[in-house]
């Protein structure tokens, strides 16, 4: 019976090195893939939101600014109405900061008959930090197809994204008036001003000067 064979050192190294190609090759591919579906999963919770929005004013009419501070209160209010109540939606599952900061304690928020708004919420997240802010208080003369509603979180007034953004500094995600919800890798002369008058890298001069930019706690 003969003497087993095992792998030389160069083989070894070949084969190492063959792995390692492959890896380089393959690695990419699932960071593009996974990178995708993050921004797939960020653009339909802000078009869910959106739709709610725009639900809300054209049955309501505007937003009360005097009831609303807060990511809460918002979402609160759209579930009250029958037009969205997945709190996933405020803390996108593809957000890896957010996920890490809160613990979303339910499905749905409910809000229960005879209950105050307190109650009816039974804390269903413990919430610090949101993927988005919601912009309220916007003129029914608003341009709908440039004035935005709602972002994806770490849009600065610069134009530019924060590391601390929901796609770091990559880029981000904006609702418009219209129901749209477009990419951004920033908004550098993209935006028009809420005048019309010219475009904008000011994020701020997109949005109406009474309008409000609401995100977490009060």
């Amino acid at each position: 019976m003969g003497k087993e064979r095992g792998f030389t050192l160069i083989e070894l190294i070949i084969v190492i090195a063959i792995i390692g190609a492959l890896m380089a090759f393959v690695l990419p591919s699932i960071s593009g893939v996974m990178d995708r579906s993050r921004k797939s999963n960020a653009q339909n919770c802000m078009k869910k939101i959106a739709d709610a929005y725009l639900m809300y004013r054209e049955d309501k009419g505007d937003f009360n600014l005097d009831e609303i501070y807060n990511i809460y209160d918002f979402s609160l209010l759209l579930a009250r109405e029958g037009l969205l109540n997945d709190p996933n939606c405020y803390v996108f599952s593809s957000d890896s900061l957010a996920q890490s900061i809160n613990k979303v304690k339910k499905n749905t928020i409910v809000h229960g008959d005879g209950q105050s708004d307190a109650d009816c919420w039974s804390n269903p997240w413990d919430a610090n930090s949101f993927s988005v802010n919601i912009i309220l208080g916007i003129p029914d003369s608003a341009q709908p197809n440039t004035t935005p509603i709602a972002f994806t979180r770490g849009l600065e007034g610069s134009g530019e994204w924060s590391k601390d953004g929901v796609f770091g500094k990559k880029g981000g995600f904006i609702a418009f008036l219209d129901g749209k919800v477009k990419w951004f890798e920033n908004v550098y002369d993209k935006l028009m001003a809420s005048d019309m008058t010219h475009q904008t890298s000011d994020f701020m001069e997109a949005i109406p000067p009474d309008a409000v930019i609401i995100n977490g706690a009060k």
